[in-house]
């Protein structure tokens, strides 16, 4: 919803400049209707920037589509992308993310501040093999293994498979009282990979004292915590409201030293970001299609306290063009009123 919600915020601010469309739910089945719509855009020669977040599979492939048409005078931006950096760095002018990688640090000093005993890693092989989620993976066993938490890898159905998210959703809702009772006694971290998991397994904590979330895949204060709370706020609105909301819910279950999330909605942040990067290069204020230094301030005053990054991968390559995005974790006792 994240995304959706600060592309049609962005367009209400500028109805004349900015158009909009989505993706299928099943991008993975319909890669071609997202490369058509990617295409349809390029092919109105008004239309001078496209930012795609999420950037799923297709991005590429579209990308490269519209170069071939001719249109070297587009910006292409990618947030938040489901292929690996080599592949959409070659095709993107730029590329925003959250830093995934170092969320294998940030995760794990959460857990320990807990006094987490083990951690439960929900995810499935399409995810696990891309490139930044496996590097947080990898991290986050390395750090576990230090820290004598005990790390346990989960297979949870792929949403996008044959279960569908309501199937997934359901798995996590019967597996998490499994692996409690499993563990019982200890004091359980749970983390999944994948956004439409994130509600279920909120829920699924929430009431139970040896259960421990440390942050939603895309951190955020409105990354499903409105619905898995019963909450009515609205992505977009207020941060600090939204997190006081929150905490005063977390309150009532005695859970607020069991949660986490990230003070602002990142990939919110991500799209605003590319829409004033695009509308400024439109209008002749930035000159290069991949000026860090602007990309950097941009995010300082969307997300005070943000700390950007180029991408290097385990190869020690650098990538100047993928930027990666880091934020603190929240300590819900700080918003109880």
């Amino acid at each position: 919803e994240e995304e959706f919600r600060a592309a049609e915020r962005a367009q209400k601010a500028d109805p004349e400049h900015i158009v909009t469309d989505t993706y299928p739910d099943n991008f993975m089945a319909e890669t071609e209707t997202t490369i058509s719509k990617l295409i349809a855009f390029a092919s109105d020669p008004d239309v001078k920037a496209i930012v795609m977040c999420q950037a799923v599979p297709g991005a590429k492939a579209a990308f490269d589509k519209i170069r071939a048409m001719g249109r070297d005078d587009m910006l292409l931006i990618a947030g938040v992308p489901q292929e690996d950096p080599a592949v959409i760095t070659a095709a993107a002018d730029f590329v925003l993310y959250t830093d995934e990688p170092k969320q294998g640090d940030t995760i794990m000093e959460t857990c320990a501040k807990w006094g987490v005993d083990v951690f439960v890693h929900y995810s499935f092989p399409r995810h696990l093999a891309m490139e930044t989620i496996a590097a947080r993976k990898a991290l986050l066993e390395e750090n576990a293994a230090a820290l004598g938490i005990q790390y346990v890898e989960a297979t949870a159905p792929d949403p996008t498979g044959d279960a569908g998210v309501a199937g997934a959703q359901q798995f996590i809702l019967e597996d998490v009282p499994l692996k409690l009772k499993e563990f019982e006694g200890k004091k359980v971290a749970f983390f999944t990979t994948n956004c439409g998991m994130q509600e279920p397994l909120q829920a699924a904590i929430l009431d139970q004292p040896n259960a421990y979330y440390p942050q939603p895949c895309c951190p955020s204060p409105y990354h499903a915590f409105p619905a898995s709370l019963g909450l009515e706020i609205k992505a977009g609105g207020d941060d600090t409201e939204a997190l006081k909301a929150i905490a005063a819910v977390l309150k009532e279950h005695n859970a607020l030293g069991r949660y986490s999330t990230w003070p602002s909605p990142v990939n919110m942040s991500i799209v605003d970001v590319s829409v004033e990067y695009a509308k400024k290069w439109i209008a002749g204020e930035i000159t290069s299609k991949n000026d860090g230094a602007a990309i950097a301030a941009m995010f300082e005053e969307k997300a005070p306290g943000a700390i950007v990054s180029n991408y290097t991968n385990a190869d020690g390559q650098t990538f100047d063009n993928y930027y990666t995005v880091l934020l603190g974790a929240v300590d819900f006792n700080d918003y109880v009123e």
